[in-house]
């Protein structure tokens, strides 16, 4: 239970905090959102075992976030998101993130057609690939992987004290949940990134009754950013996909 909860804010799989939002404008349109590389560290933090790389382009319409971590010992993950700009704010139109073994053989393939209103959800099982296929229907703010991370650095530079907004994730069939973060007071200082950031701690929303029964058993699923720098994302820690190992994200400067 404690991992599968987990699960409903990553991505990523984010996986799932796997995006980096740097930028030296004041403004919030996602086209503000630069490239950028981060490292992944071992669970305890002291080990480096892996890298993050994101870009982001864009045309008048949309814009692609595209990322890929490569593992040191041969695992890798491949995503991408598209958005549509509506009247200048995101909206999650496709997201496609797989993973592979060290053999480069896939093991995972989380995917999400918000028009079409198609989620699917595949894991390699006993050397087969077994997918799970739901059809819903999508709320507009609802991301997934990296592009949680980008509506969280705009809502913080639109001056927001709370950030709500629906995730989906594989748990390991396909779910949307809403998530909920409120926005310390209070500056914190973090071992991994010098300065006086901003930790947001992400929960997801489950009703009264799974809230109070699972909540003292969830793992943590934090997000830290720099207030003195227009709200760069400089790393967090997550699981990197259900029931997968716990790691630490670190923007590289």
């Amino acid at each position: 239970m404690k991992i599968l909860l987990f699960a409903l804010l990553v991505v990523a799989g984010m996986a799932a905090w796997q995006v980096a939002l740097a930028s030296d404008s004041k403004q919030t349109s996602v086209s503000n959102f630069q490239t950028f590389a981060l490292k992944i560290l071992s669970a305890d933090g002291k080990q480096t075992i892996g890298s993050t790389h994101f870009a982001v382009s864009s045309d008048p319409s949309y814009e692609t976030i595209k990322g890929e971590t490569i593992y040191l010992d041969g695992q890798r993950d491949n995503e991408e998101e598209r958005m549509r700009l509506v009247k200048g704010a995101p909206e999650l139109e496709r997201y496609d993130h797989s993973f592979f073994d060290a053999d480069g053989k896939t093991i995972m393939i989380d995917k999400l057609d918000s028009q079409a209103r198609i989620a699917s959800c595949a894991r390699r099982e006993d050397g087969a690939m077994n997918e799970r296929t739901s059809s819903f229907e999508v709320p507009a703010d609802t991301f997934a992987g990296g592009s949680q991370l980008l509506i969280l650095a705009m809502n913080l530079r639109a001056g927001r004290e709370k950030i709500v907004f629906h995730a989906f994730t594989c748990i390991p069939g396909p779910r949307i949940f809403p998530i909920e973060a409120s926005v310390p007071k209070v500056a914190e200082r973090w071992p991994y990134y010098s300065g006086d950031l901003i930790r947001l701690d992400l929960k997801p929303d489950l009703g009264l009754g799974l809230n109070l029964m699972v909540a003292p058993f969830l793992p943590k699923t934090e997000a830290w950013f720099d207030p003195h720098d227009n709200w760069k994302y400089v790393g967090g820690e997550f699981d990197r996909y259900f029931r997968g190992p716990h790691v630490f994200q670190v923007l590289v400067r």
